[in-house]
């Protein structure tokens, strides 16, 4: 049974400015955040388009498979000029799935080839262990 999680575009940010202290509406579309991400072209969504859909519409979290392929590294949160912080964002994100009973993809669904990031690897297996 799939579990699915639709939370109004209010819901998020409100879930997301308590949880980080941080704003979306702060970002500019800058780009900065996915330019630096080392995980970037191996997520559905990249930060940058993760945080413009937060501000935009309503999402289902169950489908966000970005979440979980962000190995927490945040250097864009330190690259970000509006503080917005996308890493801590997707780890807010993250954590609501999780307490909504949104269980992480299984290794059989990750993109792995010769070229996968050793670091994604184990950042996913943190994931998967709690």
């Amino acid at each position: 049974m799939e579990v699915k999680l639709v939370l109004t575009r209010t819901e998020l940010n409100e879930y997301i400015k308590e949880y980080t202290g941080r704003s979306l509406s702060a970002c500019m579309q800058c780009g900065l955040c996915t330019a630096v991400c080392p995980m970037s072209r191996f997520m559905d969504v990249h930060p940058a388009a993760l945080i413009r859909l937060l501000q935009v519409s309503d999402v289902d979290i169950s489908k966000l498979k970005a979440i979980w392929v962000c190995t927490s590294c945040m250097t864009c949160v330190d690259r970000c000029p509006r503080d917005v912080a996308p890493g801590m964002v997707i780890e807010t994100l993250r954590l609501l799935a999780l307490r909504r009973g949104i269980e992480p993809r299984s290794y059989s669904e990750m993109p792995i080839d010769i070229n996968t990031p050793t670091l994604l690897l184990v950042s996913y297996s943190r994931k998967l262990t709690g």
